[in-house]
C-alpha cells in the first residue's frame, strides 16, 4: 500500500512539473504584456480549479456557466478583457489538468474512436503551426489569444466522460440554455438601447453599427432547435413552458441579427424536422411556430415602440440584398478576399501560413486597403492558416460524429433520448454551413455549441451501447 501510495505522490508531484513547465511561461509571457494583476488572479482561482478538478462534474457545470459572460464580454484586437481572463483561468488549467491527468495518472487511452484521433492530432500537431506564424512575422501572443478559441472543443472530452445520467445530461442543458439566455437578453438589451438610437440607415445597422452585435448566431440557432424539439416531445408543463420561452427568445435574437445564413439554416433545420417526424409532431411544430411568430412579431413592436419599423426596415433590406448576387455589399467583400486567401493556400499547402497571420486587400465596402484577421469562409481560412493536412484532420472530427448521428437519429427514433441526438445532429448542420460565409472554427459560439452537440450525440450513443437503445 505504502509503495503504491508513493508511486501516485510522484506521479502527482511529475503531472503538477509538467503543468508549471506549460503554464509558467505564458504568465510571464502575459506579465510581460502588462497584465501582472491577472497573476493574483490565478493564485486565487487555481485552488478552487484543483476543488472543480476533483468534483469535475461541478466544474464542467460552472464551465459550461461561465460561458454566459464569456459569449459576451470580450475585448479587442490588442488587450484581452478582465472577465476574459478570469474565465480562461477557470478553464484552460482545468483542462490541462485534466489530459495530463488522463495521460500520467490514470493512463487512459484519449480517444474512443477515430473521429477523436483525428481532432488529437490536430492539437498535437499544432504548437508546430507556431513556428510557422513566427516566420511569417504573426506577434505569438496574438497567435496564442487565436488558437486558444478552438482548443474550447477539448470541452468535450471530460463533458463525455463525466456526464453519464440522464440527471447530469439535464443540468448539462440546463446551463447551456442559461448560457443561451444570457446571450439574447445581452443581445436584445444592446440593439434597443445603442444601435437603434444611433442608426438612421438600414445600411449602417449591416455594415457599420450593427457589425458590434453580430455575435452568437450558433448559439441563438442551437437554442432554438434544442428548444422546439424537447417541448415537442416533453410531457412537463414546467419545463414546456421553459422550453417555449427559451426558444421565443432565440427567434427574437435571431431576427434583429439579420444574418441570412443563419435564417438559411433555420429554415433547413425546420424542413428537416418536418421530414423526420410524423404527423401527429408535424401538427405540434405547426402550432408551436403560429404562436412563437405571433408572440416574437408583438414582443419586437412592444420592446423597440416606434423603433419597430426600422427593425423591419432592415429585415426587408437584407432580404432584397438577398437578390442583387455579386452586385451585393457583403459579397463584394468576400470576392475581394478570395485572391489574397487562395494564394496564400497555393503557396504554403502543407503547413499554411500560421493561426493569426492577417490578410491585406482593397475592401470595396467601405473603398480602402484593409488589414484583417477575419476571412469570410471557414474552410478557406483553416487552410490558409494549417494547411491542407491538419485541416483535413480537424474537418474529419466533425465529419465522424456527423456521420455517427446520421444513424442514431434513426436508430432512435421514438425513444426518450432521441431529442438529444436529433438536436446534435441538427447543430452539426448548422456549424457545417455557417463556415461557409465566416470562419465559425474561431468564434466562441461556434465552439460552445460544438462540444455541447457532440457530448448530446456521445450521450445518446452510449445509452445505444448499453442497449437502453435497441436497432
Amino acid at each position: 500500500m505504502n509503495v503504491a501510495f508513493d508511486l501516485r505522490q510522484k506521479k502527482v508531484l511529475l503531472l503538477l512539473s509538467i503543468a508549471s513547465l506549460v503554464l509558467l511561461p505564458i504568465l510571464n509571457f502575459t506579465i510581460d504584456k502588462g497584465y501582472a494583476i491577472y497573476l493574483l488572479i490565478f493564485v486565487i482561482i487555481l485552488p478552487i480549479i484543483y476543488i472543480f478538478i476533483k468534483i469535475p462534474k461541478t466544474w464542467i457545470y460552472t464551465v459550461v456557466l461561465s460561458f454566459s459572460i464569456f459569449l459576451i464580454y470580450r475585448g479587442d484586437d490588442d488587450k484581452v478583457a478582465f472577465l476574459e481572463i478570469a474565465i480562461a483561468i477557470l478553464i484552460y488549467p482545468g483542462l490541462l489538468l485534466y489530459f495530463l491527468n488522463k495521460i500520467l495518472l490514470d493512463r487512459k487511452q484519449l480517444f474512443q474512436n477515430l473521429g477523436d484521433l483525428f481532432l488529437i492530432l490536430f492539437f498535437v500537431f499544432l504548437p508546430l503551426n507556431a513556428i510557422i506564424a513566427y516566420l511569417n512575422d504573426v506577434d505569438l501572443y496574438r497567435w496564442l489569444r487565436e488558437i486558444a478559441i478552438p482548443s474550447l472543443i477539448l470541452l468535450y472530452f471530460p463533458i463525455r466522460e463525466y456526464i453519464k445520467t440522464d440527471k447530469d445530461i439535464t443540468i448539462l442543458l440546463f446551463c447551456a440554455l442559461v448560457a443561451a439566455i444570457s446571450s439574447i437578453i445581452y443581445l436584445v438589451y444592446h440593439y434597443k438601447e445603442t444601435i437603434l438610437t444611433t442608426a438612421n440607415y438600414a445600411y449602417e445597422l449591416v455594415f457599420g453599427l450593427g457589425a458590434k452585435i453580430k455575435i452568437n448566431h450558433t448559439i441563438f440557432t442551437g437554442a432554438y432547435f434544442v428548444s422546439i424539439i424537447l417541448f415537442v416531445t416533453r410531457k412537463n408543463l414546467v419545463l414546456r413552458i421553459i422550453l417555449f420561452f427559451t426558444s421565443f427568445a432565440s427567434l427574437v435574437a435571431l431576427i434583429i441579427t439579420v444574418s441570412r445564413t443563419f435564417w438559411i439554416v433555420t429554415i433547413i433545420g425546420t424542413i428537416i424536422l418536418f421530414i423526420y417526424y410524423g404527423w401527429e409532431e408535424r401538427l405540434k411544430f405547426l402550432f408551436f411556430y403560429l404562436v412563437i411568430i405571433v408572440a416574437t412579431l408583438s414582443f419586437i413592436i412592444y420592446t423597440f415602440g416606434d423603433n419597430y419599423k426600422i427593425v423591419t426596415r432592415l429585415i426587408e433590406y437584407r432580404f432584397l440584398t438577398s437578390a442583387q448576387g455579386k452586385k451585393d455589399k457583403s459579397v463584394l467583400g468576400r470576392l475581394a478576399e478570395y485572391p489574397i486567401v487562395l494564394k496564400g493556400i497555393v503557396e504554403n499547402p502543407l503547413w499554411g501560413n500560421g493561426f493569426a497571420k492577417k490578410i491585406r486587400f482593397r475592401d470595396p465596402i467601405f473603398v480602402r486597403t484593409t488589414t484583417s484577421h477575419n476571412i469570410h469562409n471557414g474552410f478557406t481560412s483553416l487552410l490558409y492558416r494549417v494547411g491542407i493536412p491538419m485541416s483535413l484532420l480537424y474537418i474529419s472530427f466533425f465529419i465522424f460524429y456527423f456521420l455517427r448521428a446520421s444513424k442514431l437519429i434513426l436508430i432512435s427514433k421514438g425513444n426518450y433520448f432521441q431529442p438529444y441526438v436529433l438536436s446534435g445532429f441538427i447543430i452539426l448542420i448548422i456549424l457545417f454551413i455557417s463556415q461557409f460565409t465566416n470562419q465559425q472554427f474561431l468564434f466562441r459560439d461556434f465552439n460552445f455549441g460544438a462540444f455541447i452537440s457532440i457530448a448530446m450525440i456521445e450521450f445518446v450513443y452510449r445509452k445505444y451501447k448499453s442497449g437502453e437503445i435497441s436497432n
